[in-house]
């Protein structure tokens, strides 16, 4: 945070404070976000809003003594940042909230910076592999998109955007991950840290906590310090990933300090400025032009939604500014397909264009092919009779749908959806039911891992000739056989 500033000698005094936030008088100059200090020096609050007469602030202490003056500091809310972040977990101010040392001082930045211009931009052209079979194959993200995840309560949100970072490890260039927990309860934070550890995701990963039980500035705030962490990273030329978990309830946080301070509620009674308070904040994601270092920064923001409807306020807020959405349905978890993507709802508007190319080869219209199975599954349901073609096409479809699925915390690399999507597609497991896919499919993947990585590395490297599919279908074949002998 900044210090105050000993030539500026305004003062404002306390008018109303209910759990941190208040109104004070005085203070004619202030600016926006500029930070409030007390006698000592220290800072005591953020300036979030003002009239004419009256300006609004969040204070860092709940219990701040109302009699006491504070003055103008002169400077924006800041935090220093740098490497030191890595491997740490801080509160929404910033601050250390683990067990070691505080964090050291690197270069000072403003939490509330302004997106990069147009200018300094460039088209997004590079994946960001996020090791989930249903988003890389039909939802391809790129680096420096902002791709929503969004659905109920208990639908697996939180571990979509989990793995995504989990599986950042085995990306060929290294992604440095902010992850913001934002109002969520202590015991969930706990969860996410050790899932972390356990993983070893500290090496690369920064996690910002503001649970319920912090103020309202830290939960205001926990966002945009997020965003500031990556932001340093992108600047570096280095590309970043930031998840937002989650922005419906920061949203609700924001209404409850408007109400507070008694400003005209909207639409759900949200304040007026909330879509332009996320806005910003999005659209700091942003792939930077080669003169201006040339890193990312891709955001994944997740929404909760009440009985699926996406047509509330935040939620159309949020999808109006994002690249594409996740969509999370309770039916297909409910039916056990996990993680529980409706691929006809969800979209990528990045799309193909940063999908790996011979993925992208193998897969043709994925897309187009899983709309059609659904058509065909209700025209078989209605017909008595149908086609021996129609039922082929039909298993054929069923074992994509077995094919999407996947445990959580687990990772497929590029080559290995290739691999899988391209024998299911060429019918070389036409004659197996969906159990018997679902178990052979591990047997399959440890099968390349182990004894076929050169093979692997290959099509990693873009090679997928003739000889390559010809190995594939003999390793597939009698692998196959040999399944069927044993089972």
């Amino acid at each position: 945070m900044g210090h105050r500033d000993t030539t500026v000698t305004e003062a404002g005094y306390v008018v109303s404070f209910y759990a941190g936030v208040a109104t004070l008088r005085g203070l004619p100059k202030v600016f926006l976000h500029e930070v409030l200090s007390d006698e000592s020096g220290r800072s005591a609050a953020v300036v979030i809003g003002f009239t004419h007469d009256v300006v609004e602030a969040l204070f860092v202490d709940e219990q701040f003594d109302v009699t006491r003056p504070v003055f103008r500091s002169g400077k924006q809310f800041s935090i220093s940042v740098s490497d030191a972040f890595i491997g740490r977990v801080v509160d929404g101010l910033g601050r250390s909230l683990d067990e070691y040392a505080s964090i050291p001082e690197g270069f000072e930045s403003s939490v509330f910076l302004e997106p990069p211009p147009i200018i300094h931009r460039k088209p997004i052209t590079r994946p960001l592999v996020t090791g989930i079979k249903v988003i890389d194959t039909t939802l391809p993200l790129g680096r420096g998109q902002r791709e929503l995840i969004i659905g109920d309560r208990k639908l697996g949100k939180s571990t979509i955007a989990m793995d995504v970072v989990l599986n950042q490890k085995y990306a060929k260039s290294p992604v440095q991950c902010v992850y913001v927990s934002c109002g969520q309860r202590v015991q969930k934070v706990d969860e996410l840290v050790a899932k972390f550890n356990e993983h070893n995701a500290f090496l690369y990963s920064t996690v910002v906590a503001a649970t319920t039980s912090e103020s309202y500035l830290s939960q205001y705030l926990a966002p945009f310090i997020g965003c500031t962490i990556a932001e340093h990273f992108r600047n570096t030329g280095r590309d970043a990933l930031v998840v937002y978990d989650d922005l419906s309830r920061h949203a609700k946080v924001y209404r409850d300090i408007s109400l507070i301070l008694g400003r005209v509620p909207g639409r759900e009674a949200y304040p007026g400025d909330i879509f332009s308070l996320h806005a910003v904040l999005l659209e700091r994601a942003a792939q930077l032009s080669d003169d201006q270092s040339g890193g990312s920064l891709t955001a994944l923001p997740i929404i909760e939604t009440q009985e699926g409807d996406v047509t509330a306020y935040i939620p159309t807020n949020i999808i109006s500014i994002t690249d594409g959405q996740i969509y999370l349905e309770r039916g297909l978890f409910q039916k056990n397909f996990l993680p529980a993507v409706n691929v006809g709802l969800s979209v990528s508007r990045v799309g193909s264009q940063v999908q790996p190319k011979v993925l992208k080869e193998v897969l043709g219209g994925i897309r187009l092919a899983l709309a059609q199975h659904k058509e065909l599954q209700k025209l078989s349901q209605l017909e008595t009779t149908v086609s021996e073609g129609v039922m082929q096409d039909i298993h054929r479809g069923n074992l994509l749908l077995e094919l999407l699925k996947q445990d959580k915390h687990t990772h497929v690399t590029s080559p290995e959806q290739t691999v899988l999507f391209y024998a299911v597609e060429n019918g070389y497991f036409d004659d197996f039911t969906e159990d018997e896919w679902s178990d052979f499919m591990s047997y399959l993947l440890d099968l390349f891992r182990s004894r076929h990585k050169p093979l692997l590395s290959q099509i990693d490297a873009g090679v997928f000739d003739d000889v390559i599919k010809r190995r594939i279908e003999k390793i597939v074949t009698e692998f196959k056989e040999e399944f069927l002998t044993t089972a």
